[in-house]
């Protein structure tokens, strides 16, 4: 890389530091345009400079920037790995993207009991969206023995939380008027 500026040896080294906070930070600047023009293959490098430091928000905008092929390029394998990284981390936003891959075999082999563990994983964080999927899987008996009372529950939890689409799944059980 050639340095032209005072600017750009300084984000050199904030390339080369161990700040992986700093490096998301640059990332997001890029990818949300803040203060300048948005640059998705600059913040796809920067996310990935903090990814390997192991900040699991990174990691999930690295999988997901793969996945979608934001860049120009989709490498879900690629995508998949960081995924499952910042999965690890109990990222929310990463647990979803997995669990829906794998419900439907996008960037994964399709394995609906994976997507499953994912949103009791997601439930267990307390996410709604989490609790929502769960609650379908239930009604339909998908993976699961049927289950209507773990699915209102579910439900329930999901509304409860904020994610509206529960309030019909509720109504379709007779639940709500």
């Amino acid at each position: 890389m050639i340095v032209e500026s005072a600017f750009d040896k300084k984000f050199v080294d904030f390339k080369r530091e161990n700040n992986a906070e700093r490096q998301f930070n640059i990332a997001q600047k890029y990818f949300y345009g803040g203060e300048g023009e948005e640059d998705i293959s600059l913040a796809s490098e920067w996310y990935e400079e903090a990814a390997k430091r192991g900040h699991p928000e990174a990691q999930y905008m690295r999988g997901y920037i793969l996945q979608a092929g934001l860049t120009g390029k989709v490498d879900y394998r690629k995508g998949h790995g960081y995924l499952k990284r910042a999965a690890s981390g109990d990222n929310i936003q990463a647990i979803l993207m997995l669990a829906r891959n794998y419900y439907y075999g996008a960037g994964a082999q399709r394995k609906v009991g994976k997507a499953v563990k994912m949103w009791k994983k997601g439930a267990e964080l307390g996410c709604p969206e989490a609790e929502y999927y769960l609650g379908l899987c239930y009604y339909k008996g998908d993976y699961v023995r049927k289950n209507d009372k773990k699915a209102r529950s579910h439900f329930q939890n999901a509304l409860k939380g904020g994610f509206i689409p529960a309030e019909s799944a509720l109504f379709e059980m007779g639940i709500l008027n």
